[in-house]
């Protein structure tokens, strides 16, 4: 299993909402892997595996919050739909890119340290920085510097709330530079698909791949793209050879 998938799987799991579905289509096979795990764990609830939708469980939100029991379900189910209704948060950040997070979840906790050098843990709040170190490091695990950010401000205290923009842009800004100056250069493995013999052809597997999820890059004008994976790819143009026959 791709450690990377798995650490951006655990890495969104913590801002999934009790109640709301989602997609399973962007996905890629080890976090579709993870999901049937999390299903038969009961941290998600997806009805069969052919299913496009999966749901976030109280489990789920009960391992990401910092409460320290769980209630009954009707009043559970309450207080997290009103939680998500006022965007209750945990997360405060200055402009020197200190943290402060309110929270006594280990996975919170865990999450937060991904991407921040923690310094201080009380019983209810931990304290660190946001450093150029950390923050690559994420990046190096396969965490965006987008994902940084969303996290962040679905995960505000209600105090930041009041801002707009939440974050201090300074920080945002400079989450993206970091990204920007460790990821210069980003190797991708994959196929490079040319030698077409005409526009059409081109367009054609173009938009498959599109369809696929799989392309990675083109060039209309040098008739190029470039795949990340092959197998259907190879399949679709091997029927497609074979139905002049037929």
């Amino acid at each position: 299993m791709s450690e990377v998938d798995v650490l951006s799987f655990l890495f969104m799991l913590g801002s999934l909402e009790l109640g709301q579905d989602y997609s399973t289509t962007n996905l890629t096979d080890t976090q579709l892997q993870m999901l049937e795990d999390l299903n038969d764990f009961g941290i998600v609830y997806r009805r069969n595996k052919e299913s496009t939708r999966f749901y976030p469980t109280r489990l789920a939100t009960t391992l990401t919050s910092d409460a320290g029991a769980l209630q009954n379900a009707s009043t559970d189910f309450d207080n997290a739909l009103r939680s998500s209704r006022t965007g209750k948060g945990y997360i405060i950040i200055e402009t020197n890119y200190r943290l402060y997070a309110y929270t006594s979840s280990l996975l919170q906790i865990a999450v937060l340290n991904l991407f921040s050098r923690l310094t201080t843990r009380f019983p209810n709040l931990v304290s660190g920085k946001l450093t150029k170190e950390s923050v690559q490091r994420a990046i190096a695990y396969g965490i965006e510097a987008s994902q940084i950010i969303d996290y962040l401000t679905a995960h505000a205290h209600p105090q930041m709330q009041k801002n707009n923009p939440v974050l201090p842009p300074t920080v945002m800004d400079q989450i993206r530079l970091w990204e920007y100056e460790g990821e210069r250069i980003r190797t991708t493995t994959g196929y490079l698909m040319k030698d077409f013999n005409t526009e059409a052809e081109y367009k054609d597997l173009l938009d498959y791949a599109k369809s696929l999820g799989v392309l990675t890059w083109k060039s209309d004008a040098k008739r190029l793209l470039f795949v990340d994976r092959i197998e259907q790819i190879s399949q679709y143009l091997t029927n497609k050879k074979r139905r002049p026959d037929q």
